[in-house]
């Protein structure tokens, strides 16, 4: 009777051990893909596609640390040299006649990173044209954009234009002092890596947050859908 209580015993806590791990919850997945989230929005997984979406309502594009309305985005810490890329799979049109703080109706999503006193922002925007006497053109203009502040200064600018029907992939690339950035209509032909800062020290910190965020400048509830969010070392530190 013994021996076979304690056959029984030995077979339950097999039983116990041998028992599947649950699934992974969203958020769990989302932490592990894209990391943490913030700001004023939601986040929706499907598989490794995350969709971010604003809903506060209100033009959130200057509130990105600590305005009332922040951006909503992830963040995931790196450290050192790294290559961050990221393809804007679904991102909505702002209304041409939608109500705005300033200026022309518009829309960004894409990258960014952030540490002390730096942020860098790199992004498809979609905008209308604003003429003297703040009346607004008829045509959505489509844009990789750039933004960037650090303790020495700050720029914006044109990166490109992106046709009408195509959705960039958008990569950043950090060594050292220096961060380049490259965008694609297909993740396989890159344009050349474009260095606008080459002469300005940014004063980039070693550790960095990044990740996508969405922003707008309208009264509306802007959203963007991600897809293939990498982070690795530059390709020319993994051939070593």
């Amino acid at each position: 009777m013994l021996r076979t209580a304690t056959v029984l015993a030995l077979a339950s806590a097999a039983a116990v051990v041998a028992a599947p791990a649950p699934p992974p919850t969203e958020k769990e997945r989302l932490a592990k893909y894209w990391g943490t989230t913030d700001g004023g929005g939601e986040f929706e997984l499907k598989g490794k596609q995350l969709t971010v979406r604003s809903t506060v309502g209100k033009p959130n594009h200057y509130g990105w640390w600590e305005e009332p309305i922040a951006v909503p985005r992830t963040g995931r810490p790196v450290k050192g040299d790294f290559e961050i890329t990221v393809q804007v799979l679904e991102a909505a049109t702002p209304r041409k006649d939608a109500k705005v703080d300033h200026g022309a109706p518009s829309t960004s999503a894409g990258l960014y990173i952030h540490g002390a006193n730096t942020t860098l922002r790199y992004y498809l925007n979609q905008s209308y044209d604003q003429f003297a006497g703040g009346a607004v053109g008829t045509d959505l203009r489509r844009w990789v954009g750039l933004e960037a502040n650090f303790p020495n200064g700050g720029a914006s600018g044109m990166m490109g234009s992106v046709e009408d029907g195509k959705l960039p992939f958008l990569r950043l690339i950090r060594r050292g002092k220096v961060v380049t950035m490259s965008n694609s209509v297909d993740g396989e032909k890159w344009s050349e890596p474009n260095n606008p800062f080459a002469n300005l020290d940014m004063g980039i910190p070693d550790e960095l947050t990044v990740g996508v965020f969405v922003s707008h400048s309208t009264y509306q509830f802007g959203h963007a859908t991600f897809d293939k969010f990498t982070i690795e070392k530059p390709k020319s530190e993994k051939a070593k």
